[in-house]
């Protein structure tokens, strides 16, 4: 496994059981594009030798990203409780926060 990607892993399993959201979008400057969100309260967190997910136990919901085609991954927390991150692929990226599960 490439170093980015146990970066990635290591930040997802340092905070499970806690909320994610997770906002993906296009690198299409200043034209629409695709973008949604995914809410998963109290997550947990599971791999696969290609992608990570992060599953909502009693509902299902999920959202997965592909350990492949990873750029970079941007710090962009401001504080021990604001942990924010976003995964850059080669045409969308993937802006992630961390919340303490409620």
């Amino acid at each position: 496994m490439k170093k980015i990607a146990k970066q990635l892993l290591t930040l997802f399993k340092n905070n499970e059981g806690k909320n994610f959201d997770a906002t993906l979008h296009d690198n299409m400057e200043k034209k629409a594009g695709f973008s949604f969100m995914s809410f998963i309260k109290a997550g947990e967190v599971h791999f696969r030798n290609d992608r990570i997910s992060v599953s909502e136990p009693l509902t299902g919901r999920y959202f997965c990203l592909p350990f492949t085609g990873i750029k970079e991954i941007v710090d962009e927390s401001t504080g021990e409780y604001d942990i924010a991150f976003t995964v850059r692929y080669k045409n969308y990226n993937v802006y992630i926060q961390i919340f303490e599960a409620w």
